[in-house]
């Protein structure tokens, strides 16, 4: 073994013991709470997956007041974690949940979970959560207290109408509240949460967020208020917190909090986080951080959260640098070895020679992902005409991501032959030259193709098994932001095959287009392969960067979306959610190509161990399930 190999290998080794440390002794309020993995029944008899943090403080002499967090839409339970870290150690329990389809849980088999009762809303697992729960005695049942973060929310606040005399607060994240319209008792504490520019609920209001607090139903189950004139309600002051006399003559807590943050990045947002925080602690009178004693106070709020996101970025770190090094190291060894051949000339456009063409085909390149994110993340059901939702075995981004890829395979093999006809062929450009070649004299070899193949699950699969090894020991998948990954469980294992066969159009047309400028036709040393990750980054995704950088700007410099049609239309706003973990998978996917084709100077091993990454990256990153297998 190289002393790369070994640097790699200790590398990674070290990613890992730093992302354990942080990530438990985050989670664990360095060994004062203590995590737990859930697997509960539901009425049908399917799995709800979900996630305990206690403070060892909380016993059966001491109960402590309990909160379940729902998450957001086709996400996980982890997505809660920022919440469950900071309340568990002011002194809560805390339990999240994967609800029904989504990561870990099932699919629901039957009713018991799905079906939509009075307040407008499916529980998608908080009945089986909410029953388990009610039986710990270390729980105080008169402070039970339901949290959603967007369709979370919606699920929560339809289950806490459903069940008035048993919830003491409920918090809505991201998501309006007013539910069902019909149901015109709310007799609990409630907290409405929304980012001054949240791109969900800008769907939901013809662009204007401040008009959610504004809304007559909300309005009137704020105060109760049934009989006055709608000219004569009152108006709800953002930041206030109103004391008000239920249906049941008892009096409730009612707040509404405008945070500097949009509906996706309320997770990783200090602000959002400590609206949240203070929105328990102010109602709950438990863990108030010291000198706060109004909304006012919340920068006094300390929050350690982001060293936990911090371990997961160590911890997708690790990841890669274990898939980089195996895919070297592999390649040394006598079985792998002959998937190296021998360089072929260099057949991408001479930029000195013809600098016009280059920049042509290079600036295209770039602007092909980003100019087609639209059309593509909205053709998801609608593929040019053809209707493609059947074939989908997820849901959620993951298919948006899909079809952007084939509309963007479109794309570039269109290129691709542009350039084949303008230069390529007139300079010996053919199969063997791009790429395809399984051999040094030109034939075709197809145990090439399956050794191929083979080394590409080595090495994704030494990532994959870096990735359990570090979730087994912290019981969970990894959220950073909006981009996460898990281990693959049982019901997606089809599913793994599925998207597979998905992505080789995007995977193949992209490799060959960037032959055009000659990406990978670099110096074969680590300054060339470098060189030719980022030239390839560049051309594949930074472009779908700079459009969320222009996004956020949109949300945190103007506050509204709408200065641009690009995103109010159609929704785009929304689906922005799919950029972030877009760019950092591909980014990988990219990396991966480049480092392995070069050294190869094919374009098998490379395509094989990008294209499995993706798939993995797809089927794990915690959409709804729409079978089971």
């Amino acid at each position: 073994m190289k002393k790369t190999h070994l640097f790699g290998l200790l590398l990674s080794v070290v990613l890992m013991a730093l992302s354990l440390l942080l990530i438990i002794g985050v989670d664990t309020n360095w060994g004062k709470t203590e995590v737990t993995k859930l697997n509960l029944a539901s009425g049908d008899g399917d799995q709800i997956s979900a996630f305990m943090y206690r403070p060892k403080a909380a016993t059966a002499d001491n109960p402590a007041p309990v909160i379940i967090y729902a998450h957001g839409g086709a996400d996980m339970l982890e997505q809660g974690s920022s919440y469950a870290v900071e309340l568990a150690r002011r002194g809560y329990v805390v339990v999240t949940f994967d609800y029904t389809g989504c990561h870990n849980s099932d699919v629901p088999t039957g009713t018991a979970e799905t079906a939509v009762s009075e307040g407008g809303s499916a529980p998608m697992g908080l009945e089986t959560v909410f029953n388990a729960v009610k039986l710990f005695n270390f729980i105080d049942k008169d402070k039970i207290i339901t949290m959603g973060h967007s369709m979370g929310a919606s699920y929560t606040a339809g289950f806490a109408v459903q069940h008035q005399d048993e919830i003491f607060l409920q918090i809505n994240i991201g998501m309006n509240m007013w539910g069902n319209p019909e149901v015109t008792r709310r007799d609990y504490n409630f907290i409405n949460i929304l980012g001054d520019s949240d791109e969900s609920t800008l769907a939901r209001t013809n662009n204007n967020v401040a008009s959610v607090f504004e809304n007559e139903q909300l309005v009137r189950l704020f105060f109760n208020d049934w009989e006055t004139e709608k000219e004569k309600l009152p108006k709800i002051e953002i930041g206030k917190t109103y004391t008000i006399t239920g249906s049941d003559g008892n009096e409730y807590i009612r707040a509404g909090y405008m945070p500097n943050s949009c509906h996706a990045y309320y997770l990783v947002n200090n602000e959002a986080i400590r609206t949240v925080v203070y929105s328990v602690t102010s109602v709950v009178g438990l863990g108030l951080d010291k000198g706060v004693s109004s909304y006012g106070d919340i920068n006094k709020i300390k929050l350690v959260w982001a060293w936990k996101d911090f371990g997961y970025i160590l911890q997708l770190a690790a990841v890669v640098v274990a898939m980089i090094t195996m895919a070297s190291w592999l390649l040394d060894t006598s079985f792998f070895k002959p998937l190296k051949l021998e360089r072929t000339r260099k057949i991408g456009i001479d930029r000195k020679e013809k600098p016009l063409y280059y920049w042509i085909f290079f600036v295209v390149l770039f602007f092909i992902p980003v100019l087609l994110f639209r059309k593509g993340i909205l053709s998801a059901r609608t593929f040019l005409g053809i209707d493609i939702s059947n074939i989908w075995l997820l849901g959620g981004n993951n298919n948006s991501y899909i079809s952007w890829q084939w509309l963007t395979s479109i794309a570039m093999i269109i290129v691709f032959l542009a350039y084949h006809f303008l230069w390529g062929k007139k300079h010996g450009g053919n199969l063997n030259t791009y790429g395809f070649r399984t051999s040094n004299d030109g034939s075709f070899c197809g145990s090439y193709i399956l050794k191929s193949l083979l080394y590409g699950l080595f090495s994704v699969g030494c990532g994959y098994l870096v990735f359990a090894f570090i979730s087994a020991y912290t019981k969970q998948g990894m959220h950073i932001a909006t981009f996460m990954m898990s281990t693959l469980n049982v019901n997606r294992t089809f599913c793994v095959f599925m998207y597979v066969l998905f992505q080789i159009p995007y995977f193949l047309s992209s490799s060959l287009a960037l032959k055009s400028v000659g990406v990978g036709e670099t110096e074969d040393n680590l300054k060339g392969t470098l060189k030719s990750i980022g030239i390839g980054t560049v051309l594949t995704v930074l472009g779908l960067l700079l459009l969320w950088i222009f996004f956020v700007i949109c949300v945190n410099v103007f506050n509204t979306v709408t200065t641009s049609s690009y995103f109010s239309a159609d929704r785009v706003y929304i689906y922005t959610i799919a950029i972030l973990p877009l760019f950092i998978g591909m980014t990988i996917a990219n990396a991966l190509n480049m480092v392995v084709s070069k050294k190869t100077n094919s374009i098998w091993p490379g395509f094989f161990t990008a294209l499995l990454w993706g798939a993995w990256m797809i089927c794990s990153c915690c959409p709804m399930a729409k079978y089971l297998y």
